[in-house]
């Protein structure tokens, strides 16, 4: 990595947009962790649509049904990509929103033959999207990709980041056009961090701890370190900031090495030492009211708090680190995951959706990515940084934050992670409890017991093969 200073002039911001980058926000903060992994349903017949039957469909001028989440259709500059496609294309987009669960009415459409819509918009990877995969309800756009001959679509795949790109590969093809990528980092507000001493963000866990206990003398009245959305925010954040290997063998993250440990012991000293707030509902509210200094949290929080505080209030950095990263490297990096438009099984035009998509994010379509840029944030694909991010001082953290990502290791595409959160986040409430007597070892031990029931039961019903599917 280039730089791995933010320093006090190098604040991240927002031009244009507020409004809807705050809904936005909001709407992405809520959603960032899927719920536990249900029984897999059986998978939908293929569409049995290939690239030369798709091309066939286009020339009959047929109309696409681009199912859009209502967030994302502001964030994304939807209606207005829409109304430029239609007027230089015979091909006419129409939106819909999902109402309830998009999931159930997708798969639910499926069955009956009835689907009206050819693309979602977004299915998260990789957390989602196996879920999806495993149930049926999305199909491959390999092919439907390489048929495309829509102005800028040849740069479209080449252009993605390379690791936000291989998160989209599910039994290695590819299965989404990504969006924007959010990933876990630091947010400060300034106020606070220079009371106590600090003008650029703390690198390490020790210089974090070293940040909490001057805030707490200097700021007695705020939280001085949170972490927002546990385990994703606090425990691998620090495993990926510790370790590059963050992955074990069978596809599942490293929560009883060495890094989680010290990941482990590290929290459970900042929250006996009232520095670090409990595990609750409101952690990420609190810092929105600016009532927390420092928080680990999804990347949004530093622009969030700017709206409400002012630009110059506070700022987003990167992950944080066991080491120095200037000496010993970033290790695994930080989580990250992404937004993006995934194809339907059994969609009536599914090259007519591929194409769509792939111009809505491509280069010829500069808009749009204006749009991710000032509004949903970090956007997916070099030529969006190159003319967007890379000369604007307000973006800076964006560039900073996708270089991270850009070294980072990705989840793998499985649907195990939905199970260690489920057996892992009570355990952290416990940890994060200064009440509550508990170890390190005890939450590792108990986590990982459960866990291990989990995949017991997973091979007895046969579906275990189908879950680790990377």
């Amino acid at each position: 990595m280039k730089k791995l200073s933010l320093n006090r002039n190098e604040s991240g911001g927002l031009v244009n947009g507020q409004l809807s980058r705050r809904k936005f926000l909001r709407a992405a903060g809520g959603v960032t962790l899927a719920s536990v992994v249900a029984a897999c349903a059986g998978p939908a017949p293929d569409s049995g649509a290939d690239a030369g039957e798709a091309e066939e469909a286009m020339a009959e001028v047929q109309g696409i049904t681009m199912l859009i989440r209502t967030d994302i259709r502001s964030a994304y500059a939807a209606d207005d990509a829409v109304e430029r496609w239609n007027n230089e294309f015979e091909s006419q987009v129409a939106i819909e929103e999902p109402a309830g669960a998009p999931d159930t009415k997708i798969q639910a459409a499926q069955a009956a033959g009835d689907l009206i819509w050819d693309a979602y918009s977004v299915v998260v990877f990789p957390w989602d999207a196996p879920r999806w995969h495993s149930r049926g309800l999305i199909q491959p756009m390999d092919e439907f990709i390489e048929a495309s001959s829509i102005p800028g679509a040849d740069e479209v795949v080449p252009g993605i980041i390379p690791s936000i790109f291989e998160v989209h590969k599910i039994e290695g093809s590819q299965y989404g056009i990504p969006g924007n990528v959010g990933s876990v980092a630091l947010g400060w507000f300034w106020e606070p961090m220079e009371k106590a001493g600090f003008d650029s963000q703390p690198m390490t866990w020790d210089a974090v701890r070293e940040a909490a206990e001057k805030i707490a003398e200097t700021s007695p009245d705020l939280t001085p370190f949170d972490a927002a959305c546990s385990p994703l925010c606090d425990l691998y954040a620090m495993i990926w900031g510790a370790t590059e290997t963050p992955i074990t063998d069978d596809g599942l993250i490293d929560i009883s090495g060495e890094a989680s440990l010290a990941s482990l012991t590290w929290i459970r000293e900042m929250v006996e030492d009232g520095l670090m707030a409990p595990a609750t509902g409101e952690n990420f509210g609190n810092w929105l009211k600016g009532g927390t200094a420092l928080l680990t949290s999804f990347d949004v929080h530093g622009t969030m708090a700017q709206q409400t505080f002012g630009q110059e209030t506070a700022t987003t950095g990167i992950n944080f680190f066991r080491e120095d990263p200037e000496v010993a490297g970033t290790k695994a990096g930080t989580p990250f995951w992404i937004n993006s438009t995934a194809l339907l099984n059994k969609a009536a035009n599914p090259q007519g959706a591929v194409d769509f998509t792939l111009w809505w994010f491509g280069p010829e379509n500069k808009a749009t990515g204006q749009q991710i840029t000032q509004v949903a944030a970090k956007p997916c694909y070099q030529y969006t940084y190159d003319e967007f991010v890379k000369d604007d001082p307000v973006q800076q953290w964006q560039l900073e934050g996708i270089e991270l990502v850009r070294n980072s290791v990705w989840f793998p595409s499985n649907l195990f992670f939905n199970i260690q959160n489920g057996n892992l986040a009570p355990e952290m409430q416990r940890l994060r409890d200064s009440t509550q007597s508990v170890t390190p070892e005890e939450v590792i031990e108990v986590a990982m017991e459960g866990i291990q029931i989990d995949l017991d039961e997973l091979k007895e019903s046969g579906v275990y093969d189908r879950m680790m599917m990377a």
